[in-house]
């Protein structure tokens, strides 16, 4: 199973880094808001009732923006409440405690319904964040991400302004 998604995100990396890189390593697009067009668009359709649809959950990994953070694996707890999620950088960019992963935890805790926390893990530190942190922080329900796309778009333009 693990090196199943660890296979699974490779080959999805080196394919979104294809699509989105010019020969010189920078971004590809016109603008921010084709890059959050984008990304709104491939939150939107990968979003998912359930925890444990495991190729929708690895995908809007990627599309919430961890793949840059480094190489990692993904845990999947949908055994019983509290449904999570664990990231586990086996190879991170940057040390755990320097990254703030509030906002790609923000988004998947928002486009998987029954998601209740986001796990991140490296070298013995964690991060996480809860739906209800995350809605607090928002200031309306997380979940709404995944619910009213308007209320997508609006958050990750958020992310760039």
């Amino acid at each position: 199973m693990v090196r199943t998604v660890v296979g699974s995100l490779v080959v999805a990396a080196v394919m979104l880094t294809g699509c989105t890189a010019t020969s010189d390593g920078t971004a590809a697009g016109s603008s921010a808001t084709v890059g959050a067009d984008a990304r709104a668009q491939a939150l939107w359709a990968h979003r998912t009732a359930y925890v444990g649809d495991n190729s929708k959950v690895i995908a809007l990994v990627g599309d919430a923006g961890f793949g840059p953070a480094g190489t990692f694996t993904l845990s999947l707890w949908t055994t019983s409440k509290p449904y999570a999620v664990t990231i586990a950088l086996s190879d991170p960019a940057k040390p755990v405690a320097s990254t703030d992963f509030t906002a790609p935890a923000t988004l998947l805790l928002g486009t998987v319904t029954n998601l209740d926390a986001v796990h991140v893990t490296a070298a013995g530190q964690t991060f996480s964040l809860t739906s209800a942190q995350a809605s607090t922080a928002l200031g309306h329900d997380v979940k709404t991400l995944g619910t009213d796309r308007a209320a997508l778009d609006g958050y990750l333009r958020s992310l760039t302004d």
